[in-house]
């Protein structure tokens, strides 16, 4: 299983094809609505901040299935957590757990 995180650097020049789905995958995890006026399908709720931890973890799971399926079909979504950094502020970061297929 690989792991990416939502606060991972994001490698603008992959050099093979696992890194290309590494970098897919960090960018539908780290894109916004707000920041993706043209495609608000690729892009998660920032709404979801606000809500409470388990209710944040279910819908950007079911968010996630469905954009991976759409957008980068490579990537299997195997585990989604949340990592709370500052419960009083609210900041958190997001890993995710996938496995890769169908690689040429």
């Amino acid at each position: 299983m690989i792991y990416i995180s939502s606060n991972q650097e994001i490698n603008y020049n992959p050099q093979n094809t696992l890194e290309e789905v590494k970098t897919n995958v960090g960018m539908i995890l780290r894109v916004c609505k707000e920041e993706q006026p043209l495609n608000r399908d690729f892009s998660f709720d920032s709404d979801l901040i606000d809500k409470n931890i388990n209710i944040v973890e279910n819908r950007l799971t079911s968010h996630l299935l469905k954009a991976f399926r759409k957008y980068e079909p490579r990537a299997s979504l195997k585990q989604t957590r949340i990592i709370m950094k500052d419960t009083y502020n609210n900041d958190f970061d997001i890993e995710l757990g996938i496995e890769v297929v169908n690689i040429e």
